[in-house]
């Protein structure tokens, strides 16, 4: 695995020409080009392989519903890095907080190179396929983080089976699946 130093939140530097802040993100005009600057974020689809079974969710995601107006989206386990983490400190928080997977103290995430979010972002994705076998975790209760979002969604264990039939919203998730189904051979 990679090593990773702790990640900064990202501030407006002396001379960035802030166009709107706020305390999630902030937009800066750079090189006459308006840039989105947020967290970093990570994002795994969690593979059961006793049971081959995914762990995926749905959730409500506003800016969705916004542009087409269903209620609730396929998406990934994940979220933001938050200041003073790394990436996989990030991602055994996350998989806490939205499947209730613990892992065992030594194992060893891999993550993919970081890529960014988008044309529009400096933020950056840290990806991984999280092959588990019984061993490497144990199970909790979800509590997600608190948040009026996360508490509108739901977690699930899906069969790989039934991959193909997955309907995702968004390019990551839709990326991730078939990264996951080469990985799978399917």
């Amino acid at each position: 695995m990679e090593k990773f130093s702790k990640i900064k939140v990202d501030k407006p530097t002396e001379g960035d020409k802030v166009v709107y802040k706020d305390d999630y993100m902030s937009i800066i005009n750079f090189d006459d080009w308006n840039i989105l600057k947020e967290k970093d974020g990570v994002i795994c689809i969690p593979y059961l392989i006793e049971s081959n079974q995914i762990v995926i969710r749905q959730e409500y995601i506003p800016s969705y519903k916004y542009a087409d107006g269903q209620e609730n989206h396929l998406s990934l386990v994940g979220g933001g890095i938050e200041a003073g983490e790394t990436p996989e400190s990030a991602l055994l928080r996350e998989l806490q907080e939205e499947a209730g997977i613990v892992l065992r103290d030594n194992f060893r995430i891999e993550f993919d190179k970081p890529l960014y979010i988008g044309k529009h972002s400096c933020g950056k994705f840290y990806s991984c396929i999280l092959p588990l076998n019984e061993n490497d975790y144990h199970e909790i209760v979800i509590k997600g983080d608190g948040s009026k979002f996360e508490n509108m969604a739901t977690t699930a264990k899906i069969n790989v089976k039934y991959l193909s039939s997955l309907n995702a919203s968004d390019v990551t998730t839709e990326y991730m699946l078939e990264k996951l189904k080469r990985y799978l051979n399917i």
